[in-house]
């Protein structure tokens, strides 16, 4: 992509998501950045489509952006685009590509070349409230030892080893906590019996991509995240938890509500190499 293709990017997703599509608003940040390829696919000269492809972790790429004109869907441009970036990934010696997307006809697309679901979300939200005191935020050493206390946290299983980040979703292990714990993204309950993760927000929002832990420790938790929005004038939390995970009966008890109890959003994964 090149910074004069912008006009027609906003062109080409002007019907995405209702008009709200985010790709022009990162447009510029992701043109700029030498990191990440960020993709387009002419016809007579014509931006007809654009991908993005961004290492984010060791050995691991993570695939955004497929958009495609409205005039040449139906013709196997996205298939083509995808496949493309996913030869390109393995001549990287890339071992897993991972994505995500709300749209079920692009998670068919997705399916039908080998990507495995590996979570199917739902985002729930709550308002900030003014009052009480914010979760602690472990270092990155007792950030590690946290995940021995809650490898066995109820429907831990369901995050299908990864956090529910919709900007990259890293494995969930000790490291991942002792991460974000070193960048201030970690969130200990009492006794280190309950945590949350954080992710980088879309909105106005105190961002959660991962939570683990059960009864008063999680609910604490949960009602802290909120005083902690508050104090950072934030309008609320949003948090995405996978379907039918029982921390859903916490969060109701914590003052959240669901935001999309029909719509999906999924992370799938595709292994590149044997």
């Amino acid at each position: 992509m090149r910074a004069t293709d912008r006009e027609r990017v906003v062109e080409l997703t002007r019907d995405v998501w209702g008009g709200h599509d985010y790709v022009p608003r990162v447009f510029d940040d992701w043109v700029s950045d030498a990191g990440a390829a960020f993709q387009a696919i002419e016809l007579d000269g014509v931006v007809v489509g654009v991908q993005r492809l961004r290492p984010y972790s060791s050995g691991l790429i993570w695939y955004e952006g497929l958009r495609v004109a409205s005039t040449h869907r139906r013709q196997g441009l996205a298939r083509t685009m995808l496949r493309s970036a996913i030869a390109e990934a393995r001549e990287q010696s890339f071992r897993e590509m991972r994505l995500a997307t709300g749209n079920f006809e692009a998670a068919q697309l997705f399916e039908q070349v080998g990507f495995e679901r590996i979570q199917d979300d739902r985002w729930w939200r709550a308002g900030r409230v003014e009052g009480g005191e914010s979760a602690r935020i472990p270092d990155p050493s007792e950030g590690q030892k946290l995940w021995s206390g809650i490898a066995s946290s109820p429907g831990l299983e369901l995050w299908g080893g990864v956090t529910a980040d919709f900007n990259g979703a890293h494995n969930l292990d000790a490291a991942e906590l002792s991460r974000l714990a070193g960048v201030g993204m970690l969130r200990a309950g009492p006794g280190g019996r309950a945590i949350a993760g954080l992710r980088e927000p879309w909105g106005d929002n105190l961002a959660v991509g991962f939570v683990a832990g059960k009864g008063g420790a999680l609910r604490e938790l949960l009602l802290a995240l909120r005083f902690e929005a508050d104090a950072d004038s934030l309008d609320n939390v949003t948090l995405a938890l996978p379907r039918d995970h029982p921390a859903g009966d916490d969060l109701r008890a914590s003052g959240y509500d669901l935001v999309n109890d029909d719509d999906h959003s999924y992370i799938y994964s595709l292994k590149l190499t044997p």
